[in-house]
């Protein structure tokens, strides 16, 4: 199996196109990304919408007390998330691991760079209208996805307003402000503000923010160059242990929901929080530009990539989950955990979009009280 990845995968992908990799009926694939997303065809990305998205991203005033911004927790400067174990949302001040004093969120913040192939298979198909988002896959779009936090108390909205107000009173500020009413009509031909709107611009954003030309992608392009050989022995490593059953095609992810014996958080625990996911499992998440997102799984409780490939070795499976019963760790040894680790790396791309607005409409400061 090692042997064969190695000598014959460059001509398969050649062969086989951006979005796939040689595999078989046991053995998902994986691949490098399209070079072009899919849009919703009620939400075409245009110039204005993303710049519209770009503001509202970065405004604390989407926030019930004005001091969060969807950047707080997803900031350019740590690949798009935040570098914490669980988020810290209202009342926080600072950036990343500086943060402190904010409302504990449940879940690890994951990165939203190339969230615009979120749902993609093997094939390279998949439906943006349709397509889960979230640790728990509870939205089936970006443009519903960018509208949850808002309602989320501990993210932005906070105690001055409930669930049902929270997103009237984001469109009552808007509606106040002369450079969002421009900045609407700009993107969408009229002046009208509405839930749907903000949801639609954010999502546009979003989707401008791609890395996709990693040098896995390369590789996996054609290039045979762009990997080193421990890199490609990581590869081959990462697949012959059955890794690729749920980080499989070209997001390294089934976006399947699956239970593993993940240690609980002491910081939730201690709040007297529980987080059991849907039934104790949670989804797939992407390896993309993984060695940027530290610390790892849902609750951010494995602090370093190496740990995190180290907790797959002889682990248990209570739920019973034929994809993870497919891993064999058997012959993994520490010389293997360094090419699984430096394959991993491979697939981190840094040329994204990670400029930082110096203003926003409102007058508030970019990304919240950061």
């Amino acid at each position: 199996m090692k042997r064969l990845f190695t000598m014959v995968l460059p001509l398969l992908l050649t062969a086989c196109g951006d979005a796939s990799l040689g595999g078989n009926g046991n053995n998902p694939q994986v691949g490098s990304l399209p070079l072009s997303i899919i849009e919703p065809a009620d939400n075409p990305s245009t110039n204005e919408k993303i710049a519209l998205g770009r503001m509202l991203f970065w405004d604390p005033i989407l926030s019930g007390n004005e001091d969060v911004a969807c950047a707080t927790c997803h900031h350019p400067n740590v690949g798009y998330g935040d570098n914490l174990d669980v988020s810290m949302g209202v009342g926080g001040l600072g950036l990343a691991t500086e943060r402190v004093s904010g409302a504990l969120v449940l879940r690890n913040a994951p990165t939203i760079i190339n969230t615009a192939y979120n749902g993609i298979d093997e094939d390279g198909n998949y439906d943006p209208s349709a397509t889960v988002m979230f640790w728990d896959n509870r939205s089936v779009s970006l443009e519903a996805q960018a509208l949850d936090p808002i309602r989320s108390l501990e993210e932005m909205r906070g105690e001055m307003f409930t669930e049902e107000e929270i997103l009237p009173e984001v469109v009552f500020r808007l509606s106040q402000n002369s450079e969002y009413i421009s900045m609407f009509t700009d993107a969408f031909g009229d002046s009208t503000i509405n839930e749907e709107r903000i949801g639609k611009a954010i999502a546009a954003f979003e989707r401008s923010l791609i890395a996709n030309n990693s040098p896995f992608d390369r590789y996996a392009r054609g290039d045979n160059s762009a990997l080193s050989q421990q890199q490609i022995q990581g590869l081959n490593a990462f697949i012959d242990a059955g890794c690729n059953a749920c980080h499989s095609g070209p997001m390294f992810s089934d976006f399947q929901l699956h239970e593993l014996p993940v240690d609980s958080n002491h910081k939730l625990v201690s709040e007297g929080i529980s987080d059991n996911g849907v039934n104790n499992t949670f989804r797939t998440p992407s390896l993309r530009n993984v060695e940027l997102t530290a610390p790892y799984m849902h609750n951010g409780t494995v602090k370093t990539l190496r740990e995190a490939i180290v907790f797959y070795d002889d682990m248990a499976n209570p739920g019973g989950d034929p994809d993870i019963s497919q891993l064999d760790f058997e012959d993994v040894d520490a010389e293997t955990i360094d090419a699984i680790e430096a394959f991993l790396r491979s697939l981190t791309d840094q040329d994204f979009d990670k400029s930082i607005p110096e203003s926003v409409p409102s007058g508030l400061n970019p990304g919240g009280n950061i």
